[in-house]
């Protein structure tokens, strides 16, 4: 049987199992362009329409049950519906949501997050993680006076036109891309090349300490420590962009792999499930902030900080403990463990990059190591095994992306595991 053939064929299955979710989509399309409000729910033949979330589970309109491995994308590291989130909201909710002052959940929630992320001394909450870096890079900007920035060859930061200069042009003028350039994720010599040339230019390196849309790449043995010893070298901050990588440890990935940057980019799980991001770093750097001086960095937002968010962040931070995140970590090993066996038993041309519980299957045969090295991968293999675990009730990303939850079980695992053997059998018939 051909790719083509097979997809078909899946795709035909999906449509059957989920009538009520197209036609939510046919709705959706009229007063909504695309039929969706966000890019990256959307997959063909049309996305799910989910009635509720419930633990590691979504439900959507027709009754389907899934597995829940995408966690809006590693948003929701406790699943849906947590007891203790929903008890602190709720209790959030009958104060009023939100004002225009302080409140002290806020200073509850930046507390915790000075105290376990290294380099954060100073922070700030905002609404999203494009916030997070937009933010981050301005203050890099206003600090060194400078308006270079050198960020990673297929590194996400979001949707504002800095982060999107290089790989999407369209609506963003061609002056902004003069001032970014874009290096190989984990060529430190590629790096340290660029900066020979333009470190006078440079107020920033911006990096994913694990490349997360790209494809959950890790860093390579000595290559943060590089960025590091080349910034200090050169005069230039170092941005980590720990968006999604927070979850790797109880301070990030900047905990684990004990590299301490200048400024960090947070958001998803620190919101308990809600909208948030957050910038912080070195005190000196932040205090361009503190609106109580004669010229400051102008920072707004109508639900910044906002008591919902916070409550519920609070909360996300208290249950991720060690004792959570080592669980995560055993059972991602087990999810791999059964992938890469599925794989090599069907000799499959597959790979998994795997970080904590952070994973994604790749069709390519060796593990990508920077950006360029994932566009060798099959994109139509990739779509036909996304709808494939869908109709066998495993959600993930498209793109190969899967995250775990504290809330998932070691059943949950050997379900997902059996998923993708089944799914990678018909993957087999068809390469």
């Amino acid at each position: 049987m051909d790719q083509q053939t097979a997809y078909e064929i899946a795709v035909q299955a999906y449509s059957h199992r989920t009538q009520k979710s197209k036609e939510m989509y046919e709705a959706a399309r009229l007063v909504m362009p695309g039929g969706d409000t966000r890019t990256t729910a959307f997959f063909r033949p049309y996305p799910l329409t989910v009635s509720e979330g419930v633990g590691p589970e979504l439900h959507d309109r027709d009754g389907n049950r899934y597995l829940d491995f995408l966690n809006n994308y590693t948003s929701t590291i406790h699943g849906h519906a947590h007891p203790k989130i929903i008890e602190r909201v709720n209790h959030a909710l009958s104060l009023g949501t939100s004002y225009a002052s302080v409140i002290e959940e806020q200073i509850i929630l930046a507390d915790v997050l000075c105290a376990r992320v290294p380099g954060i001394e100073r922070i700030r909450f905002c609404n999203s993680g494009t916030e997070a870096t937009m933010f981050a890079i301005r203050a890099a900007r206003a600090f060194t006076n400078r308006a270079g920035i050198i960020k990673m060859e297929g590194g996400y930061h979001g949707t504002h036109d800095t982060a999107q200069s290089e790989t999407s042009s369209m609506g963003v003028p061609a002056r902004v891309a003069e001032d970014i350039y874009a290096v190989p994720f984990n060529d430190v010599e590629a790096m340290e090349r660029l900066l020979i040339q333009r470190a006078k230019e440079i107020a920033a390196v911006i990096v994913e300490p694990v490349m997360g849309s790209a494809g959950v790449i890790p860093p390579l043995p000595g290559y943060l420590e590089g960025l590091r010893e080349l910034v200090n070298r050169y005069d230039v901050l170092l941005i980590f962009d720990e968006v999604q990588t927070l979850r790797l440890s109880t301070g990030g990935a900047q905990s684990k792999y004990q590299v301490t940057p200048d400024l960090t980019a947070l958001a998803k799980i620190i919101g308990g499930g809600f909208p948030v991001g957050a910038f912080g770093g070195r005190a000196d750097i932040m205090s361009l902030f503190d609106p109580a001086q004669s010229t400051s960095l102008s920072h707004g937002g109508t639900f910044n900080g906002n008591r919902v968010t916070m409550a519920a962040g609070i909360a996300s931070m208290e249950l991720l403990d060690e004792h959570a995140l080592t669980r995560l970590e055993t059972l991602a090993q087990r999810l791999e463990t059964g992938m890469h066996e599925t794989i090599e038993r069907l000799a499959v041309p597959a790979s998994i990059t795997r970080t904590g519980s952070l994973l994604h299957v790749h069709f390519t045969e060796q593990p990508p190591i920077n950006y360029s090295s994932t566009l060798l991968s099959r994109n139509d293999l990739a779509a036909l095994l996304h709808i494939e675990l869908i109709n066998r009730g495993i959600f993930t990303a498209p793109r190969g992306m899967w995250n775990l939850s504290t809330v998932m079980t070691e059943s949950h695992i050997e379900q997902a595991v059996q998923a993708f053997t089944d799914s990678m059998n018909v993957i087999a018939k068809c390469v």
